[in-house]
């Protein structure tokens, strides 16, 4: 017996039947996602947990945010151009696109960080080198 990407753990009838509403929450569960994500973070950095932030959080948002970015184009290319695609195949997409941004985020966390904090103090040097005298 091999994979069906039509199937979806038995639900694939109902998915297929609400080809709109699986955008509408595909989409929500990601900006969503990312909202309590960012509460939780709020949450631990006041308890003073910032090594869960800086390992956990923060990759599981920057993940979520980079998921949402680059699953809106083959959303669009689905849906406009291959309006065949069921709602499940959709899924799967959006479950391939965000298993790539987590081993992408995860491998480079440090590089990623890096380039946050040079990102940082260049702006610091701008906003020093642009103040007003």
């Amino acid at each position: 017996m091999g994979f069906n990407f039509n199937t979806f753990f038995g639900y694939e009838a109902e998915i297929n039947k609400a080809h709109d509403l699986v955008l509408i929450y595909g989409f929500a569960v990601l900006i969503f996602g990312i909202l309590g994500l960012s509460i939780i973070a709020i949450i631990f950095r006041k308890i003073g947990l910032t090594a869960i932030i800086s390992y956990f959080i923060s990759p599981l948002i920057l993940c979520l945010g980079l998921t949402l970015l680059i699953s809106i184009l083959p959303t669009i290319i689905f849906c406009v151009v291959a309006s065949d695609i069921s709602g499940v195949q959709l899924i799967y997409s959006w479950i391939t696109i965000f298993s790539g941004m987590l081993f992408f985020v995860v491998f480079n966390l440090s590089t990623i960080k890096k380039f946050v904090k040079e990102f940082g103090k260049l702006t610091e040097q701008q906003e020093f080198r642009n103040r007003n005298r």
